[in-house]
C-alpha cells in the first residue's frame, strides 16, 4: 500500500518531515495561557465565542492525534505492537505525574499555605483512583483549599482517558471494517460525536456529561483520521487553510465550533504541520506532553507562592518551570517508554516524537 501524501504545487505533507512536533508545543503551551486567568485568579479563560482558548487547542491536538494515530495502525505492525506503543506513549508519563502530586506538589502546597494538614491516605487514594487514566479523584484532602481554583489538582490530564478511548476505537475499527468501508465509517462516527455533543449543547438534552466531552473531541479525532484516509485525494493550499481558519473562527463565534469546526481544524492543522518551517523543533526531544501533563499542578504552586503576581509574570514563570518538569518526564519517563514500545519495524514508520500522541 502507497503511503501518499499531501500535496499541492507548492505544499507537500512529508509524515517524516514536518512541523506537527512544532505545533503540538505550541498548543500545550496555549493550554498554558489558557488557564493562567482561573489558576492566577484573573478570571476566567480567554473565550472566543462558545470555547475557551484552552478547549480550541485541545481540539487542535486530537485532530492532529487522528492523523497520526490512524497512520500508526494502519502502519502494518501488529494489533498487539499498535495497542503497546500507544499505552506506552500516554501511561507512564500520566501515572509518574499523579505521583509527582501526592508525592511532591501535594506536600508542598500544605507546608507553605494555611490549608488543612496534608493527608496520605487521601494522596496514596489520588494515585490509586486515578491510575487507569479515568480521574475519579480530583483532589487531595488538605490542599488546594486556600487556591483560587481549589477543584482540581490537573485539570489537563483528565482529558487523557478520552485520547485513549479514540485511540482503541480507531484500533478496532481498523481491524473490524474492510479497508475500502473505513473512511465511511470513521465519518459516520464522527458524525454521529457531532450530533450528540450539539444535541447536548444547544438543545439542553440531559446527556452524561462525559459522553457529551467524549463526543466533542471524538469528532475532531475522526476529522483528522479522515484526512489521512483520504490523503491521496485531499489536497492541502494556502487557501483552503484560510477558509479553514475563517470557519473555525466563525463557527466558535456563533456557539457552533463542535458542530462545523472539526473538520476545518484538521485541514488547518495539517497544512501548518506541512508549511511551517519548523520540523527541527521537537524532532527529538518531544516536551509537549510533558508540558500539558505537569503545567496545571506548577500553575496551582505558582499562584500560591507569588500570590498577587501580574499575570504575565505568572505564566512567564510557570511556563519556565513546567519546561523542568517537562524535561524530566522526557528524559526520565517518556522517551524510554517509547523505546520499549517501539522493538520493530512499520514500513510508515514515523520519528517517535511524532507519534506522541
Amino acid at each position: 500500500m502507497d503511503f501518499g501524501r499531501f500535496s499541492t504545487a507548492g505544499t507537500v505533507f512529508d509524515p517524516r518531515n514536518n512541523s506537527l512536533n512544532a505545533l503540538r508545543l505550541a498548543l500545550a503551551v496555549t493550554v498554558v495561557v489558557s488557564h493562567t486567568w482561573p489558576l492566577g485568579g484573573y478570571g476566567p479563560d480567554p473565550r472566543l465565542g462558545d470555547r475557551t482558548l484552552g478547549s480550541i487547542a485541545v481540539a487542535g491536538f486530537f485532530a492532529i492525534s487522528g492523523y497520526l494515530i490512524t497512520m500508526s495502525r494502519m502502519s502494518g505492525r501488529s494489533t498487539a505492537s499498535f495497542y503497546r506503543a500507544r499505552v506506552l506513549r500516554i501511561y507512564p508519563g500520566f501515572l509518574a505525574a499523579m505521583v509527582m502530586v501526592a508525592a511532591f506538589f501535594g506536600p508542598l502546597y500544605s507546608t507553605t499555605t494555611d490549608s488543612g494538614p496534608y493527608d496520605l491516605s487521601s494522596a496514596v487514594a489520588y494515585v490509586v483512583r486515578n491510575s487507569l487514566l479515568y480521574i475519579r479523584q480530583w483532589g487531595i484532602d488538605g490542599t488546594l483549599e486556600t487556591a483560587p481554583y481549589p477543584v482540581t489538582w490537573n485539570g489537563s490530564a483528565w482529558t487523557l482517558f478520552f485520547e485513549f478511548v479514540c485511540y482503541v476505537a480507531i484500533g478496532v475499527a481498523v481491524s473490524m471494517v474492510p479497508e475500502r468501508a473505513l473512511p465511511a465509517a470513521v465519518g459516520v462516527g464522527g458524525l454521529v460525536a457531532c450530533v450528540i455533543s450539539g444535541l447536548a449543547v444547544h438543545t439542553g438534552m440531559s446527556i452524561q456529561p462525559d459522553l457529551v466531552f467524549l463526543c466533542s473531541v471524538s469528532s475532531f479525532f475522526a476529522a483528522g483520521s479522515l484526512l489521512f484516509l483520504y490523503r491521496d485525494r485531499c489536497r492541502l493550499h494556502p487557501v483552503g487553510a484560510f477558509i479553514s481558519a475563517l470557519v473555525c473562527v466563525a463557527s466558535a463565534a456563533v456557539g457552533l465550533f463542535g458542530v462545523l469546526a472539526p473538520v476545518p481544524l484538521a485541514y488547518l492543522v495539517m497544512y501548518l504541520g506541512a508549511a511551517l518551517p519548523l520540523r527541527r523543533l521537537g524532532r527529538t526531544h518531544d516536551l509537549s506532553y510533558g508540558i500539558y501533563i505537569y503545567a496545571f499542578p506548577v500553575q496551582q504552586m505558582v499562584t500560591t507562592l507569588g500570590r498577587g503576581m501580574p499575570l504575565l509574570a505568572h505564566f512567564a514563570i510557570s511556563l519556565a518551570v513546567t519546561t523542568v518538569f517537562a524535561v524530566g518526564s522526557w528524559f526520565l519517563v517518556e522517551r524510554p517508554s517509547l523505546r520499549l514500545g517501539s522493538p520493530g519495524r512499520a514500513r510508515w514508520r514515523t520519528p517517535a516524537p511524532a507519534e506522541a500522541r
